[in-house]
């Protein structure tokens, strides 16, 4: 009994005490969630982040062009591959905080930073397309290449003063690419105005081979760049005007051509 007894004076001395300790600790306050609040950026680091952006643009459609072959300059020589363009310093660190505390889908633009910043090669698109779109998009259309090489000629002229002959119109085939030049090697056709012999001038049909530079491309008809213009550098042979051996003479002539643009 006395056992019994002093058991439960102790454990009523031990809710006393607790309960004692509680009321001197006061009443208990509720914890305080913690939030990461993104700080805007500033009118510079939207400039920087832009220019960055658009020269890196710039720089995928350069690497794609390259990645699987030596990079050449615009005269067709090997040159050394230009680096992706420097991030502005500030980027890191911010896309390093953002992803500590775990955010996404905070602002679309910065978001895609954070991802080209991490791999220079990565999509600019929110939202990667379908497999079957990126396919399709990636598939040269048929016949591209062929058309491609198909030239239009026009604005042709010898270059001797002495009885020049013009080129009116024409079309040629290139074969082989070197650089900004392509060889036809197939004869192309041209429409001649030519000397008649009596003061006046004629018709005939020449054949053309040489050479084609190309000087630029051009947009026609089109919202984007379609077509390219080239000099052409050429030998044109009219078979009415033989030698005394019985060859046809060839006649150096310079002119214009375009074609669809091909795709780089």
């Amino acid at each position: 009994m006395g056992r019994t007894l002093a058991i439960f004076c102790s454990a009523l001395l031990g809710f006393a005490t607790a309960a004692g300790a509680r009321q001197l600790s006061g009443p208990e306050t509720p914890a305080t969630s913690s939030t990461f609040e993104i700080v805007p950026l500033t009118p510079n680091q939207e400039a920087g982040l832009s220019t960055w952006l658009t020269a890196l643009k710039k720089w995928q459609e350069y690497d794609q062009k390259w990645r699987n072959r030596p990079a050449r300059d615009g005269w067709g020589r090997i040159a050394e591959r230009r680096p992706s363009p420097t991030p502005p310093d500030w980027l890191e660190p911010y896309c390093t905080s953002v992803a500590g505390a775990g955010l996404t889908g905070f602002e679309e633009r910065t978001e895609i930073a954070c991802r080209v910043l991490a791999d220079p090669r990565a999509s600019f698109a929110a939202v990667p397309p379908p497999v079957n779109a990126r396919l399709s998009a990636e598939k040269p259309p048929p016949h591209s290449s062929f058309f491609t090489r198909l030239h239009l000629d026009g604005m042709w002229s010898t270059t001797s003063t002495n009885g020049r002959l013009y080129g009116i119109v024409g079309t040629h085939m290139s074969l082989v690419d070197i650089g900004r030049i392509q060889v036809f090697g197939p004869p192309g056709l041209m429409l001649m105005t030519v000397p008649d012999g009596y003061g006046g001038r004629q018709v005939e049909l020449g054949y053309t081979w040489g050479l084609s530079i190309r000087l630029g491309d051009v947009r026609i008809s089109a919202p984007t760049k379609n077509m390219t213009v080239f000099l052409n550098i050429s030998k044109v042979f009219l078979g009415s005007m033989e030698t005394t051996a019985g060859e046809s003479r060839g006649y150096d002539i310079v002119g214009f051509s375009i074609a669809p643009r091909k795709k780089r």
